[in-house]
């Protein structure tokens, strides 16, 4: 497993991952594109910010420009482009550095 990938912690109502460098967060999940090292862009269907509650049904998630035009193309999330975005199940504390590191400010 990649170091920025997680694995899904129980007991936790499955809200929960276990980051190899945050330990439990809660988790969020981004396309393949996104990393802690490359801007690649930062789309999310909603604003966010660290530390924000979230409703039960609420996730924190990301794509890159590339997915976005993807997902443009096909108007909506769809087999194809959910095959080229190819999600990833992080921690939110990875998902702030990388939305940091894309948009350049907290």
């Amino acid at each position: 497993m990649k170091n920025n990938e997680q694995e899904p912690v129980g007991n936790k109502e499955d809200k929960y991952v276990e980051c190899g460098e945050h330990q439990s967060m809660r988790r969020a999940f981004v396309c393949q594109h996104l990393n802690n090292k490359t801007v690649v862009g930062f789309e999310e269907p909603f604003e966010s910010v660290e530390n924000m509650e979230l409703d039960d049904e609420e996730d924190f998630q990301a794509w890159c420009f590339e997915c976005e035009k993807v997902r443009q193309i096909e108007g909506e999330w769809n087999d194809r482009s959910e095959a080229f975005a190819k999600i990833k199940l992080i921690c939110e504390k990875c998902f702030f550095e990388m939305k940091q590191l894309n948009l350049g400010h907290k």
